[in-house]
């Protein structure tokens, strides 16, 4: 990681970041804390982090796709306070789960080509265990 994805990492931590929970926290009505493992972000090249907003779009579609009447608010609230993003170099290793309040999103972001889970598809897992 040289100083440019440094500077980039930092500047998604103190602006979009904030910005993005805020956004989540109004959408389902309480609060939703992301937790992003920087250093997977960061291990590879600028790409990942410049997928992030990609991935945040699909993630507040998601919480919309949920949250759109109060049943939906009160289950997600009850199953998910945390969404953490981890990324790999693996397309092999993309995963979703949602364990103890948490819903980790394991996705390919560096390189060429990139693989996550659309907004439709995490609304199904969620739903689904809910």
């Amino acid at each position: 990681m040289g100083l440019a994805e440094k500077r980039l990492a930092e500047s998604i931590k103190s602006e979009k970041l904030p910005a993005f929970e805020s956004k989540l926290n109004q959408i389902a009505g309480y609060p939703i804390k992301l937790d992003i493992d920087w250093n997977t972000f960061t291990a590879y090249d600028q790409y990942p982090l410049s997928r992030l907003d990609i991935v945040f779009d699909d993630l507040e579609s998601f919480v919309k796709k949920i949250c759109k009447d109060d049943m939906g608010k009160e289950a997600l609230k009850d199953k998910m306070e945390v969404i953490a993003l981890v990324n790999t170099d693996s397309r092999d290793a993309v995963t979703m789960a949602l364990n103890n309040k948490t819903l980790t999103l394991t996705m390919q972001l560096a390189g060429n080509t990139f693989t996550s889970q659309p907004d439709s598809q995490i609304a199904d897992y969620v739903e689904k265990l809910l």
